[in-house]
């Protein structure tokens, strides 16, 4: 069925903006509660590899988002160790994290392609190892938004609804109310009996599954495969647009938005500098691809410029936490 230009961007805004929600909703927690994990990249790049060998191996895209996950919680599980319970800086933990992924990644995909190759195996998931869109039975049929929004992965839907809930959590239950309190008046915390570093570990587990099944949306939905560093940065965009959102929900997903938005329209000028007639978009021919490519970069850029101090994040991020005897 072909669809309008105007819905192809907008699907593909989503399509861009939905990882970026999934890892930002973990992150955003794991901040709120006093822990900035700016390894977020490699995670995603580890539950991206996971999740595909994962999805090769047993032929199943549910068990390879499910690898996916636990990858990502592995690492966090490392950072959360070195930086929460031993107390190590948690910007240079989450660098050693981005390398080691990096690394471990490239060496593992290498290998994989090696004996693939020897096996003369493809390396792309068929569609029972991967994830195809799911369509909403009558919403997919509305015109224009309904192919653009209604007919998306499964794994939208549900980061969707995780964005409705984290809301409300947040600003309606005490469980929000603790987790807020643990980033900005710990020491409160653990007067009233809240094991901090034990809710701090937690939400940086949540937020490497979440991180986990981003890089899992990556490998085995939006491309059925995998490739060295092919989150290309999007972690640390996340960490950018978290801020952008002065930590809330909705700010975040706003941004994430924005992003995509601005990512699907470079990609479709790449496109169309070559097949439109517009005398515009036909001078843009001799830019390089690069200068489209860092357009969304650079709105995140300018964009955190701008809105970085209009609201404070929590009192004690990246701050260890040691009750005083």
């Amino acid at each position: 069925m072909s669809i309008s230009l105007g819905t192809f961007l907008v699907r593909q805004t989503i399509t861009a903006a939905a990882p970026m929600v999934l890892a930002g909703l973990g992150e955003l927690l794991a901040e709120l509660a006093g822990v900035i994990d700016i390894g977020i990249e490699g995670l995603m790049l580890a539950g991206a590899l996971a999740a595909f060998l994962g999805a090769f191996v047993t032929g199943h895209g549910v068990a390879g988002l499910l690898v996916g996950i636990l990858a990502g919680i592995f690492m966090a599980g490392i950072f959360g160790i070195c930086s929460i319970t031993f107390g190590a800086d948690q910007i240079v933990v989450g660098t050693a994290i981005n390398l080691l992924s990096l690394g471990t990644t490239g060496s593992i995909w290498m290998l994989f392609q090696t004996w693939s190759q020897n096996h003369q195996l493809s390396i792309h998931l068929t569609k029972a190892e991967s994830f195809n869109r799911l369509a909403l039975p009558g919403l997919a049929k509305i015109p224009f938004l309904g192919p653009a929004v209604f007919d998306q992965y499964a794994l939208v839907y549900l980061t969707v609804a995780m964005a409705i809930a984290v809301g409300w959590i947040l600003h309606r239950t005490r469980l929000g109310l603790v987790i807020r309190g643990m980033g900005d008046s710990p020491q409160t915390c653990a007067a009233a009996g809240i094991r901090v570093n034990l809710w701090r570990m937690t939400a940086t587990l949540f937020a490497g599954g979440c991180a986990g099944a981003a890089g899992a949306y990556l490998s085995i939905m939006q491309t059925h495969s995998f490739a060295q560093n092919m989150t290309n940065g999007i972690g640390f965009v996340v960490l950018a647009l978290v801020i952008f959102g002065r930590w809330t929900v909705w700010g975040l997903v706003g941004g994430c938005i924005l992003f995509g938005a601005i990512n699907s329209l470079q990609q479709t000028l790449q496109t169309a500098r070559y097949t439109s007639h517009s005398a515009i978009l036909h001078a843009m021919r001799h830019l390089p691809f690069e200068v489209f490519q860092m357009l969304p970069y650079v709105a995140a850029l300018v964009a955190l410029a701008i809105f970085a101090k209009s609201r404070p994040g929590p009192r004690f991020l990246g701050v260890p936490w040691r009750r005083e005897v």
